[in-house]
């Protein structure tokens, strides 16, 4: 009802307009032809009936824009808020930038118009208005929907579309580090215009092991670069590991199966220990330098490179390739961590030395002390002294050493392995002895940093500390330090009246006794490992007692080391333990287990028990195995160190040697081109060129290309090439690329007659073999040619051409033509002859190829033609044959001419008779011009003539005027 009150109301808008127009109609034309005999149409070239449709177009064409818009606006407004009722095939749609879609759209409701709109523009105005296609689809931003018009409803629905482009290219980098085993660094994975990036995932790959993944956030629909990093800690159990990163477009099941992936190349990563390089020299080779201090230090190679240079975080210098020594200096070294590197690239290895760098400081001040004790000290008491030592480093390399007078009584050293400055403190422990009242200690602070330190060690001393001791009762001994079941005897006495003294212990005890001032303690067997036995004197009201110091020791039953639970062969880069097994000794606290590589101390463990009684111990040494230390032999030691009243030197017991095999896969450091003699095999590789380190041994295989090649094939010539060796055991494998070159004796293919034309350069007509290239000799007649050799037209000869090289000659005669342009043979030029006789003209030359010749004579050829040699007859010769006759001789090289001045001259008769000849021949000339110029004059006299009437015909005077 609504829609029909709108078309009425249109229709009666359109009527109007109608009249509008058609008044327009009538009356312009008459307008715009006023004043002319044209009509309208003929001046516009349309017909009156044509301006009739026109203006109903015109009419028509408004009233159906406005319906639409009306219509549309109230359908819009009677829409409710239901879902649109629209399904697409396929309904999500996972196209290619680029690739050509086609979608249709439906709907269950009965409606009138059902059409596509793309941001409210139609698009497809075809036959089937319901399917939506494009050929090729490049509007990343393009969202088309789906427009459905019923009677009483308008809606639309937006097609659910992802637009994806896989990536223009997908790379791996690591940057310019050196890996070193250990360190932290990054791979970047470079993602190239890839779209959408929410659908992107990042796949990282070691080998063949999938080891992190990532993905992104962004909604951008447009392409876009993006990248990923993977952080790596370098292993060298990863050298030559591949790594590989893999960009995948997850769009879902409605997206292409698999997902489009794109793949980086694989990078090959190689990881270096820290003292593997040996192709590199430091000079010095250890540096030790004062915190503050310059520094400077060569890095150099004696082997071709492609380059070398220092990372270091202060002073690093670039990779150099014209170098063979390259220095790292500091002004200042002001970092207490730094680690300097030298590293080398050649062929396709590099390597990497660590400069091992001590940075040391001297304390800021050592003193000496006795802890929280003040006053005197009391004869047998124990006591510590203390020595602190403030800002020291580095504080592993620190002895403290006690000295009492001037003997050094003690020295501690410290295992820390902190670098930066720290303080430290040390304890002595002292037991009073009146025989020390008013002895000087003191402690020294030293910095032992090896040969390559400051000699002497800086040493910062603390100030003398001088003690008092206070004693009535002395032993001799002092301490005691005896070996389990053996016997043991020990004075004790006094200098002063007492009420009476004795020793009280568990056994070997003395009773009191009044009358003497030494009593001694004695046990023939002492078996007890806790005595403690003391001498006590009653001096006044007072018991002074004064406990002995003694020590009951017992040398270990048997020491041995073991690998603990590992069995056979240790791998590179594995960790081990080594364990020494110290069976029942005692005192613990005295003992000292000393660990030996081969002759070198590396390490030595103390224990603080207590225990008295004998006790098993066990020491353990942590080893990475290294291929350098294959065959080493270890060793531990029990020492026990009692101290000045122990035996002298401290009594030991030694494990057995335990020799250690490590087992690594090869490595090839580098490779050296080879020139083997012809028919050798590759089983004959020099050993020297290269080196090859492996345990197990590994076994040696060649390649060339695709193939694998037989060690026992013998070379040929043709043979030269990259070859790839390669070395492998149950570890690894090891290749790299030598170039071989096969050489042989030499060898010449000449042409046998060699042709050559003068002054020019001579070449080797021949083809040359041999490996190393053969020198070239020629000689003729036994004389060396000089080269550059330009022979000259007489030097055709047989020749004989040798080469050589360090495996023999070769002799080749040649025979070499010379070729030169025709040359004449001294003649004489110039003849003077009689007329009337016979005449003979010679001309010779020489030439190769041998010349063609002919005789000319006043621009004529004559007939007579000949090789290197030709003759000119000329019979009863006259003046008439006077003249220069041209002798030429011609072949490809070049063309040569002889000129002969021929002159005749005549008898005496001859010449009467031609003066005859020439006198009656005058006459008869004179003769002939005279009847000529008589007949030209007749000729003018007479003649015809035309005569005009108008004309008088008037005679002429003779010599009278006209």
């Amino acid at each position: 009802m609504l829609r029909n009150t709108f078309s009425g109301f249109l229709c009666l808008a359109c009527s109007r307009i109608s009249c509008s127009f058609l008044i327009i109609r009538h009356f312009i034309p008459r307008f715009l032809n006023a004043g002319t005999n044209k009509p309208f149409y003929n001046t516009f070239l349309i017909h009156p009936s044509s301006l009739t449709h026109i203006t109903e177009i015109i009419c028509l064409v408004p009233t159906m824009l406005l319906s639409h818009l009306l219509i549309s606006i109230l359908l819009v407004t009677l829409t409710h808020g239901d879902d649109c009722p629209i399904s697409f095939e396929p309904m999500e749609v996972m196209v290619k930038y680029g690739d050509s879609v086609s979608v249709n759209c439906s709907t269950v409701i009965s409606h009138q118009d059902l059409r596509w709109e793309v941001f409210n523009t139609e698009i497809n105005m075809t036959e089937d208005r319901s399917s939506w296609t494009v050929d090729k689809l490049t509007d990343w931003e393009i969202q088309p929907s789906c427009v459905v018009i019923s009677n009483e409803t308008q809606c639309s629905q937006n097609l659910t579309i992802t637009i994806y482009k896989t990536p223009d290219s997908v790379s791996i980098r690591t940057g310019e580090h050196i890996m070193m085993e250990g360190s932290t660094y990054e791979l970047q994975c470079d993602v190239v215009n890839v779209a959408p990036v929410q659908n992107l995932i990042v796949k990282w790959y070691k080998g063949e092991t999938l080891v992190h993944n990532e993905t992104f956030t962004d909604t951008t629909k447009t392409p876009m670069n993006k990248s990923s990093t993977l952080q790596i800690t370098a292993d060298r159990r990863d050298d030559g590991v591949q790594y590989r990163c893999e960009a995948e477009l997850e769009l879902g099941a409605e997206g292409p199966q698999p997902p489009p992936t794109v793949s980086s190349e694989r990078i090959n990563i190689t990881v270096y220990s820290i003292d593997e390089c040996t192709l590199l020299q430091f000079n010095p080779q250890r540096v030790v330098v004062r915190y503050g201090s310059s520094v400077s230090v060569d890095c150099s190679t004696n082997i071709t490179h492609d380059g070398i240079g220092w990372e270091a975080s202060e002073g690093s210098v670039s990779m150099k390739r014209d170098q063979n020594l390259i220095t790292w200096s500091v002004q200042s070294l002001r970092r207490w961590d730094i680690q300097p590197q030298c590293y080398i690239r050649t062929n396709m290895t590099k390597c990497v030395s660590l400069l091992p760098v001590v940075i040391y400081k001297t304390p800021d001040s050592v003193s000496i002390s006795t802890g929280d004790h003040t006053g005197p000290m009391t004869e047998g008491s124990t006591y510590e002294l203390h020595c602190d030592v403030e800002n020291v480093a580095p504080v592993q390399n620190l002895i403290v050493k006690w000295y009492k007078g001037e003997t050094l009584e003690h020295d501690e050293t410290f295992t820390d392995t902190t670098k930066t400055p720290v303080n430290k403190a040390s304890i002595h422990q002292i037991t009073a002895d009146r025989r020390d009242d008013g002895v000087q200690y003191r402690c020294e602070a030293e910095l032992e940093l090896g040969a390559d330190g400051p000699q002497p060690p800086p040493t910062v001393t603390s100030k003398h500390f001088i003690i008092t001791v206070q004693s009535l009762l002395q032993f001799n001994p002092q301490r005691v330090v005896v070996r389990y079941g053996s016997s043991v005897s020990v004075d004790c006495s006094t200098t002063i009246t007492h009420k009476g003294i004795g020793w009280e212990a568990s056994e070997g005890s003395v009773s009191m006794k009044k009358d003497q001032n030494l009593i001694t303690w004695s046990v023939q067997s002492l078996r007890q490992w806790d005595i403690q036995p003391q001498c006590y004197m009653n001096y006044g009201s007072e018991q002074l007692e004064l406990p002995l110091s003694v020590t009951v020791y017992k040398t270990p039953d048997s020491v041995s080391i073991s690998t603990g639970d590992h069995t056979g062969p240790m791998t590179e880069g594995s960790t081990y333990e080594l364990h020494c097994d110290v069976v029942n000794v005692a005192p613990v606290q005295n003992l000292i287990v000393k660990w030996y590589k081969g002759e070198t101390l590396v390490h030595n463990e103390t224990f603080t028990d207590t225990t008295k009684t004998p006790v098993n111990k066990s020491s353990t040494l942590q080893i990475t195995a290294d291929r350098r230390d294959d065959g080493v032999q270890y060793r531990c030691e029990a020492e026990l160190e009692l101290g000045a009243e122990g035996p002298q030197p401290p009594p030991s017991v030694t494990s057995e040697n335990l020799k250690i095999t490590v087992h690594y896969k090869p490595k090839i450091f580098f490779c050296n081109h080879w020139a083997p003699k012809i028919q050798s095999t590759l089983s004959l590789y020099p050993t020297s060129y290269y080196s090859i380190v492996a345990n197990p041994s590994p076994t040696i295989s060649w390649g060339r290309g695709s193939l694998s090649l037989n060690a026992s094939m013998f070379l040929e010539k043709y043979h030269s090439g990259e070859y790839k060796i390669t070395a492998s055991n149950e570890h690894g494998a090891s290749s790299c690329i030598i170039n071989i070159t096969v050489e042989y004796s030499p060898g010449l293919n000449c042409i046998e007659n060699f042709k050559i034309q003068e002054k020019t350069l001579f070449e080797l007509p021949c083809s040359v073999e041999g490996v190393p290239e053969p020198d070239i000799f020629l000689y003729k007649n036994g004389k060396l040619i000089s080269f550059p050799y330009y022979p000259s037209w007489n030097d055709s000869a047989l020749y004989n051409l040798t080469a050589s090289n360090k495996y023999g000659s070769v002799y080749h005669p040649l025979q070499i033509n010379i070729l030169y342009a025709p040359v004449f043979y001294p003649m004489n030029g110039k003849m003077e002859v009689v007329a009337d006789g016979n005449i003979t003209l010679n001309c010779s030359s020489s030439g190769n190829p041998e010349p063609h010749m002919w005789w000319s004579f006043k621009n004529a050829n004559f007939s007579s033609t000949g090789v290197r040699y030709v003759t000119l007859n000329i019979p009863k010769a006259t003046s008439t044959d006077s003249g220069e006759y041209i002798c030429s001789a011609t072949n490809r090289i070049g063309h040569k001419k002889k000129t002969f001045s021929l002159e005749i001259k005549e008898n005496s008769s001859s010449t009467h008779f031609l003066a005859v000849y020439i006198l009656f021949l005058l006459v008869g000339l004179i003769l002939i011009n005279i009847l000529c110029l008589y007949m030209w004059r007749k000729r003018k006299s007479s003649g015809h003539y035309r005569i005009h009437s108008d004309q008088e015909m008037k005679p002429l005077s003779n010599g009278g005027p006209r």
